[in-house]
Formats: structure tokens, C-alpha cells, sequence
């Protein structure tokens, strides 16, 4: 049976490498395409394109992966000072999420993942959570990492039946959340101060997301816990049949 190719969105960054300082490069940490492999995907990173329909067609799944802030001006916020935005990922990434919908493709939203598919259907976001005890003012991102807060899922959601559990201890590396909520989504879990901290999406569509970082829960009881969340993303991509019909009818449109 071939393996499902499962698509990992990418960050530019600019780092310093052989071939000079600060140069630009298209990343992705290895906790992302390690749980993808090892629940029996192909994963295949994702650079920004507009060839996006085409991408598409050769996917059968997409991990949107955690990042720098979402422009705000996407759902008229007001930019922070000193944050570096990333026009052209969002545009690609909110169009990958906008076609994934249409036709029906398996998605994991990881923290932005989570806000960029919020944000792709007219949602609004938090620029900057106030300090709560569950989500104090973020730290060094070595001293972040270790940081944990309990989430409590939502029972009957696509959450719950993944987990298996309706209450888990989960990281905190994220300074944003959901504000208001994208039609036909709804949320599935949230910490004990109110934060959104997971989405469940329109009914039809294999969609899965989640405000913490289940691939930086390295621990072996920790990545044990999450790995059913890339297993099940994985089990729809196997599922996926392309010529399927859409999760949208033909001649709805989506923002």
C-alpha cells in the first residue's frame, strides 16, 4: 500500500550558512516530519507557491505548521511594533486551507496553523493574550518549552475522539489565540482562563487543530499522548480519495 504524502508547511527564516550570514532559507524543525513518519505518512515540506492547486493535487494531507503571527491586518488588527510579518506564507498558507476545504483533504493546524485556519474563514484573533495563570508573558524559548497548563476537550468533539481523554496537560508557546470564531467552526477545547486552545472543523471535512505544540512534547510519555493525533491525521490521508466529492457543494463559495 503506498504511503500517504502528507504536506508541512515551512518557515523562511534567515540564518547564517556556509554560503553567508542571514541567508534565506525555508525551514521546518524535524519534531514536525518525525511524528509524520512515524505514523506511516511521507512527509513532504512545503515552500510558498502559487501553484496551489497543483500542490493539491499531489497531497493527500497537510500539516500547517506553528510560525510567527499571522499578519493582523488579515482580519483588521493593528500590527505589533518590532514583529516581522510574513505576507507571502499567509496568502499561501490561507489558500491551502481554503482548498484543503474544498475538497475535503485531511488538515492538522498546529498553534498558527490553528489561527491561520481561524483567520482563512473570517475569524478574528487575540494580538496579545493578557497574562493569566494558565498564560503568563512568554519567556526565553528554552525556559517556554517547559512550561504546562491543563486543556479540557470537549467531549464528542473530533478532539476527544482522538485523545480518548477529555482533560490533558499540554506547552504553552504561543503568545495569541482565537477571538472570534470562524463560521462552521467550532471550539473544541480550551484552557482553564478561557483560551481557545482547539478547533473542530465544518462537518464532513477531516480537520483537526490545536493551540499547543504536540510535536515539542518530546518526552516519551508526552510524544506517546500526542502521537495519536498524527496517527489519525495520517489514517484520513490513507482514506483520502481525490475523486471523492467535495465538502462543498458546487457553487458554494468560501471567503
Amino acid at each position: 500500500m503506498t504511503r500517504p504524502l502528507i504536506g508541512v508547511t515551512t518557515w523562511l527564516r534567515h540564518i547564517d550558512t556556509d554560503l553567508g550570514p542571514q541567508r534565506p532559507v525555508h525551514s521546518l524543525g524535524v519534531e514536525y516530519a518525525d511524528p509524520v513518519e512515524a505514523a506511516g505518512g511521507v512527509p513532504v515540506l512545503l515552500a510558498p507557491t502559487a501553484g496551489v492547486d497543483e500542490l493539491l493535487d499531489t497531497l493527500d494531507g497537510i500539516v500547517i505548521s506553528g510560525g510567527q503571527d499571522v499578519d493582523p491586518s488579515r482580519y483588521g488588527g493593528a500590527r505589533e511594533s518590532g514583529r516581522v510579518y510574513d505576507p507571502q506564507r499567509d496568502a499561501f498558507e490561507i489558500a491551502l486551507v481554503r482548498g484543503a476545504r474544498k475538497r475535503g483533504l485531511p488538515l492538522l493546524g498546529i498553534c498558527r496553523g490553528l489561527q491561520v485556519a481561524n483567520v482563512a474563514f473570517g475569524g478574528t484573533l487575540v494580538v496579545d493574550l493578557p497574562p493569566t495563570a494558565d498564560h503568563a508573558p512568554v519567556v526565553a524559548a528554552a525556559e517556554q518549552a517547559k512550561i504546562r497548563h491543563d486543556v479540557h476537550i470537549s467531549s464528542g468533539s473530533a478532539l476527544a475522539a482522538v485523545y480518548g481523554v477529555t482533560r490533558r496537560r499540554v506547552n504553552t508557546i504561543h503568545h495569541q489565540a482565537v477571538d472570534r470564531v470562524a463560521a462552521d467552526f467550532t471550539v473544541s477545547a480550551r484552557a482553564d482562563d478561557g483560551v481557545v486552545e482547539g478547533l473542530d472543523g465544518p462537518a464532513g471535512w477531516p480537520f483537526w487543530a490545536v493551540q499547543w505544540h504536540p510535536e515539542k512534547l518530546l518526552e516519551p510519555a508526552e510524544a506517546a499522548a500526542e502521537a495519536p493525533l498524527f496517527a489519525a491525521l495520517v489514517a484520513a490521508a490513507a482514506a483520502y480519495d481525490v475523486r471523492s466529492e467535495p465538502s462543498i457543494p458546487i457553487g458554494e463559495t468560501i471567503p
